[in-house]
């Protein structure tokens, strides 16, 4: 992933196909440059409209929110922050930077939802809904770009945080995080760029 925009497109069938390659090459960015990257491309494609802040680096367990303990990456709408934490951090970079791209992407949807009028509660269809808006701001953000390996590495994590435990927390299955996110990627990529968000409301 580096720093140049261009959209490039890939269907949910040959992403699919590609997890089987296991995970992506090595990352080439550090995590704070991928966090700033993206975390400042999205702000900026939003106007800074609804901004929240961004806690990047939190050990889970060490920090009490408004929403409560911090144990994972999360959006806490009483503090409109992001909360990234070192494991959720550590895990994304087993599939590569781009992977790290998608977690802040996919939070930063959850602001965006809460913002909205999107996010009464959480549910199943509001985390594969941050999954697409989180592919669409990937594909729009003016300042990073992905290649085949990075479309691998976001399709990897999706798949790997998908779930079969139904009920509350429940996400989503690996194919439907995968499909989600690759459903906002197209969007964007099809000459959408942002306005490709209406496709997650579909």
């Amino acid at each position: 992933m580096s720093k140049t925009y261009k959209a490039i497109a890939a269907p949910v069938a040959a992403l699919l196909l590609l997890l089987a390659w296991g995970p992506a090459a090595q990352a080439d960015m550090a995590p704070q440059q991928v966090a700033n990257s993206t975390f400042s491309g999205i702000q900026y494609i939003h106007g800074g409209q609804a901004a929240p802040r961004m806690y990047f680096g939190v050990r889970p367990g060490r920090l009490v929110s408004s929403c409560g303990p911090i144990t994972g990456s999360a959006y806490c709408p009483a503090d409109n922050a992001l909360f990234i934490t070192t494991d959720h951090i550590a895990f994304a970079y087993r599939f590569g930077d781009a992977a790290l791209a998608y977690v802040i992407a996919h939070e930063y949807a959850h602001a965006m939802q809460a913002a909205f009028g999107l996010m009464s509660r959480r549910t199943q269809i509001t985390e594969l809904q941050a999954d697409c808006l989180a592919g669409v701001y990937l594909g729009s953000v003016p300042n990073l770009v992905f290649d085949e390996s990075d479309y691998r590495e976001i399709a990897s994590l999706a798949y790997n945080l998908g779930d079969y435990t139904w009920g509350r927390g429940h996400h989503g299955t690996p194919r439907q995080r995968v499909s989600a996110v690759v459903h906002g990627l197209q969007s964007a990529a099809d000459g959408a760029g942002l306005q490709g968000i209406r496709a997650c409301f579909g």
